[in-house]
């Protein structure tokens, strides 16, 4: 993947499991540590694109009250994928003006 910020401070992500079993057992995933946040942003852009889709598949196939729910989560999903759009495109814009 290539780079759009190049002199700004590098911002990485932290060690991050997820996916812990109800029993307690070390979750079987995890973010790594050290991962430049563009690329962070850019997978997690991918990952919301992808649940929007899959969510929009639901409503079109469920009763009233329970597509009302997958509407709402919809609405979320936008939300948080126009927020990282936005920061991805702040990192763009701050890199050409440097």
């Amino acid at each position: 993947m290539s780079k759009i910020v190049s002199d700004l401070p590098r911002i990485t992500t932290v060690y991050t499991p997820f996916g812990a079993s109800n029993d307690g057992r070390k979750p079987l995933f995890a973010v790594c540590d050290g991962v430049d946040i563009e690329d962070a942003l850019a997978h997690l852009s991918m990952t919301l694109r992808s649940a929007f889709e899959t969510n929009l598949q639901v409503c079109e196939r469920v009763d009233r009250a329970v597509g009302g729910l997958a509407w709402a989560t919809g609405q979320s999903l936008e939300v948080g994928l126009a927020l990282v759009e936005a920061m991805l495109g702040g990192l763009a814009t701050q890199a050409l003006g440097s």
